[in-house]
């Protein structure tokens, strides 16, 4: 008679002992939330570099558009991609520039 009494008090507790078990370790509780958060500070970070590479990109086809053509940065691309050079200069190679990677 006594477990009759407290079977319903035991499952009640059991079930409220799972629903806070996955509050705080489910893929939608806490530590999911915590790991989206990690995620997206992650992506922030990649997206700010794109942003950047994107930003200096397109600088530099601003640079060679038609109607502001630079003409020393075309000299300087001119040298490095088809290899030209006057006589008299020399021409030093660096192989960490990240000109010549292009």
């Amino acid at each position: 008679m006594r477990l009759r009494r407290l079977l319903p008090t035991f499952m009640l507790v059991l079930v409220m002992g799972g629903l806070v078990f996955q509050a705080l370790q489910g893929e939608r509780g806490l530590r999911g939330w915590h790991e989206l958060r990690v995620k997206n500070e992650e992506r922030a970070v990649v997206l700010a570099g794109l942003e950047a590479e994107n930003a200096e990109t397109m600088a530099r086809a601003l640079r060679l558009s038609a109607g502001s053509l630079d003409l020393d940065f075309l000299d300087e691309r001119a040298r490095i991609v088809l290899g030209l050079n006057l006589a008299d200069e020399r021409v030093f190679f660096n192989d960490a520039s990240p000109a010549l990677s292009d």
